[in-house]
């Protein structure tokens, strides 16, 4: 916005000196007006410059925020149980990925890290998340307890 106020003050600076150039008579005083206009014209061209370079960044901004909202909608939320969350690739993805769970933590701040799984213990699936390194344990935990032989002779 305050490139575009610079831009159009410079320009109505510029139009200013414009139609006082007609009634200047002495060419030193010409010469000096003529610097001076092509000076406001300068400044407004790079207001304008700075102007569409901001407006690159704000539609790249909005086309990224449009890109994650569209990954986002592919996944839903999932309970693993026991308070246990990730977030499962939709069954129906019509992208053509393999099933697989991404990170909540990376999820919430707008990044699709896909899980990775590490290993199953205590009734629990343990993934870990190369982007944040988050480890998670989904699942209902189940303790372990020793099974007794009892076709022992004792």
């Amino acid at each position: 916005m305050i490139e575009i106020a610079t831009g159009f003050s410079a320009l109505k600076s510029a139009y200013e000196i414009a139609r006082g150039l007609k009634d200047i008579n002495d060419r030193v005083a010409l010469n000096a007006a003529v610097i001076d206009l092509q000076e406001k014209i300068l400044s407004a061209q790079e207001a304008a410059a700075s102007a569409k370079d901001r407006l690159r960044e704000l539609q790249d901004t909005i086309a990224a925020f449009e890109n994650w909202e569209s990954t986002a909608a592919r996944y839903r939320l999932k309970d693993f149980g026991e308070g246990t969350f990730a977030y499962e690739l939709a069954i129906n993805d019509p992208h053509g990925e393999p099933a697989h769970l991404a990170c909540p933590n990376c999820f919430q701040q707008r990044k699709r890290s896909i899980l990775q799984f590490s290993h199953t213990g205590s009734g629990r699936r343990h993934f870990d998340c190369q982007a944040c390194g988050k480890k998670l344990e989904l699942g209902t935990y189940v303790p372990y307890r020793p099974t007794v032989n009892r076709t022992s002779g004792w």
